[in-house]
């Protein structure tokens, strides 16, 4: 067992040499200051049991703080990376180092980075915001729930890592609003991160986007905003497709005054408006709307691949024209959505999906259908009767531009902006920074208006640019993205 030296006495943290090499471990109940009722016994616990920590005189100092060394260290036996002493690429971490092996482990998977001057600062001490980056980097964690967390800036490193631990039931912060990143890491809530990002029987209960699915009411227009957009880009679905055709089915109204959810003539379910699929639950359907949302998305999501269905361009998920024939199948294929009317010949703006492509972005984002080669001789039908129509054509052209998502991208996506500049909340009503030129950096996953009865069913993202040398951070609207200069999907 080695010592080590943390920058204060009340810090140090006592770990085995090297998983699996018979040096001991140390149970949570022999901490004399661990009880079993104590909030975080059980990770810890489980992190003594695994021997990736120990304690000293048979006490584990659970209010104690976490070292850069002693973080590289747990996360290295964590994820069982190479720990024994090496030489590093740090000047101030030498090969007898006890961590050296596992801080340049972490180093080479990019877990944690060192400083530009060449060091590694090994006993500072470690931030709940850099833990966040730490872990989220090292357990490769990808999905993410809204910032509800105030005291966490978007020009603060841990702001695109932090939701990430929320969404992967790692932590809930102290509060809904209060995750302290500039706090010292304790010994109790490094064990509880470690231990739940490795257990997933330890992790937290997680209500995506903060509904309670057994409410049996209508959340607010954002949360179900967040909804549908989280589950439509796990899809690789266009959020602003399935949020324009949650506006036309639905209103955006799942549960009546009784909590009985809402049925239409026929029998379409609730938000998204289901009917005669036997392939989904149909209690779920009614009362639990996320699934009724997945479901939603999973069908039209297998509408794009439909080999019946005529494909437009190139069949690329992330343009938004080329869902045309899979919106109108989410309807039906029938006479009444043909994109023309039989007798004249022109076009039918009361299709299903011409209406659907009408509410993009609540109106703000108009894309080129009607730039796509067809006409009324490209479709077989009888307009007498309900038979599906037939394609005559199985593969269009554009003559005009197709139109990618915005509300796909993802951190590190580069964009051009039509916006007057940065708002600095996400909501229209903020303080406004104008920048009329400049190239914006995506620095985080979707943010919601902050008003959560705004009816704007688009998104913002976190960004950053550089003005006169200054980098400058806010949010912008996704409907007025333009023109990607690095795209990341």
């Amino acid at each position: 067992m080695k010592k080590l030296i943390a920058s204060i006495a009340a810090a140090t943290l006592f770990v085995t040499g090297s998983l699996g090499l018979g040096l001991g471990t140390a149970k949570a109940e022999g901490f004399t200051d661990v009880k079993t009722t104590y909030e975080f016994y059980e990770p810890i616990n489980y992190l003594a049991s695994q021997g990736i920590i120990l304690g000293k005189d048979g006490k584990f100092n659970p209010d104690g703080v976490v070292t850069r060394a002693e973080a590289a260290v747990m996360i290295a036996r964590a994820l069982k990376l190479p720990t024994e002493n090496r030489a590093t690429i740090f000047t101030d971490v030498g090969k007898s180092s006890f961590a050296s092996g596992a801080i340049q482990s972490a180093t080479d998977k990019g877990i944690i980075k060192g400083f530009t001057d060449g060091t590694f600062k090994p006993e500072e001490i470690v931030t709940r915001g850099e833990m966040a980056i730490f872990l989220t980097r090292a357990f490769e964690l990808n999905e993410e729930e809204p910032m509800t967390f105030t005291d966490v800036p978007v020009s603060s490193a841990g702001y695109a890592y932090i939701p990430k631990l929320v969404a992967a039931g790692i932590t809930q912060g102290y509060s809904k609003t209060s995750f302290g990143p500039e706090n010292p890491v304790k010994r109790a809530h490094f064990a509880a991160f470690l231990a739940r990002a490795t257990n997933e029987n330890l992790r937290l209960t997680v209500n995506a986007c903060g509904y309670n699915p057994a409410s049996k009411v209508n959340p607010d227009r954002q949360t179900l905003n967040c909804l549908v957009t989280k589950e439509a880009r796990k899809a690789n679905v266009p959020p602003e497709i399935a949020k324009a055709i949650v506006e036309v089915e639905s209103g955006w109204k799942h549960f009546l005054s009784n909590g009985e959810p809402l049925i239409s003539h026929d029998n379409g379910i609730g938000l998204m408006q289901l009917t005669n699929r036997t392939e989904f639950d149909t209690e779920r359907l009614k009362y639990d709307i996320a699934y009724n949302i997945e479901a939603g998305i999973k069908v039209l999501s297998e509408n794009f691949k439909r080999s019946d269905l005529p494909a437009i361009g190139t069949n690329d998920r992330r343009v938004l024209e080329h869902w045309y024939f899979a919106v109108m199948a989410y309807n039906g294929t029938k006479p009444k959505n043909s994109p023309f009317y039989q007798e004249t010949g022109e076009r039918n703006p009361t299709a299903y999906q011409e209406r659907v492509y009408g509410k993009l972005s609540n109106g703000f984002v108009t894309t080129n259908i009607k730039s796509i080669n067809m006409s009324i001789n490209d479709f077989t039908y009888d307009g007498s009767t309900t038979d599906n129509i037939e394609f005559n054509t199985k593969a269009f052209t554009m003559t005009g531009n197709g139109t990618l998502s915005a509300e796909l991208l993802k951190e590190g996506s580069v964009v051009k902006y039509t916006g007057k500049g940065l708002r600095s909340k996400a909501t229209s009503n903020s303080d406004l920074t104008e920048i009329k030129d400049g190239a914006f950096t995506i620095i985080g996953g979707p943010v919601y208006d902050t008003d959560p009865k705004s009816p704007n069913n688009y998104i913002w993202y976190p960004v950053k640019t550089t003005v006169n040398g200054k980098v400058v951070t806010g949010f912008i609207a996704a409907p007025y993205i333009i023109s990607p200069v690095t795209v990341h999907y």
